[in-house]
């Protein structure tokens, strides 16, 4: 198997989306939501998502596909647990950037033999 997959590029992407999303949108919150809550976890989910992504680049490990794609199933659900769905550009941006995660981590690991 190959070490570099284009799909741990575009994962890297979505993370650095994530990071820079919040400082460049004018994005209201929801009453309820705390912005503070919301900005840390788009800061520190695409920092783990840049560094998983980093990491599967130089030297692929199956483990580091897990974490994204876990990484990317919490951003799926996090509108509606830290409760900003309400948000639309904020609910989208979560669940697009989540399911692009978890859709490059799932296609590397069913071409990986070293899934498990």
């Amino acid at each position: 198997m190959e070490r570099m997959h284009w799909q741990d590029a575009v994962t890297l992407l979505a993370g650095i989306v994530l990071i820079a999303a919040l400082f460049v949108m004018n994005v209201t919150m929801p009453e309820g939501a705390s912005s503070t809550i919301v900005t840390w976890n788009f800061v520190l989910i695409g920092f783990a998502t840049v560094a998983t992504a980093v990491g599967a680049l130089y030297a692929f490990q199956a483990w580091e596909e897990w974490v994204a794609a876990i990484l990317g199933v919490w951003m799926i659900v996090s509108p509606w647990a830290l409760g900003f769905a309400s948000a639309p550009s904020l609910m989208w941006l979560a669940v697009i950037c989540g399911a692009v995660i978890v859709a490059m981590a799932v296609f590397v690991l069913l071409q990986s033999d070293e899934a498990v």
